[in-house]
């Protein structure tokens, strides 16, 4: 901010004065929102940790259809040929 109070003080062009307060204005605006982002994701997605619980429950099911144990291992039979 004391670098735009300078800019106009020095009676800088007022194109250059337009682009720093628009980078002022970018910068705050970006900062409120990246506040926000988890707050708004949450409530729209749900949050990590229901997330982390659904992805524990796909990989479960997952590997009951597959016939893998809870570390992805499966048993497979096979016959002796004799």
């Amino acid at each position: 901010m004391d670098e735009l109070m300078d800019m106009i003080a020095k009676d800088e062009s007022p194109s250059g004065i337009s682009d720093a307060i628009k980078d002022a204005l970018y910068s705050k605006s970006a900062d409120r929102i990246g506040n926000h982002k988890t707050t708004v994701s949450n409530s729209l997605f749900g949050s990590q940790e229901d997330q982390a619980e659904v992805d524990g429950v796909v990989a479960d099911a997952s590997a009951r259809i597959s016939g893998a144990d809870e570390n992805g291992t499966v048993e497979v039979e096979t016959e002796d040929e004799e």
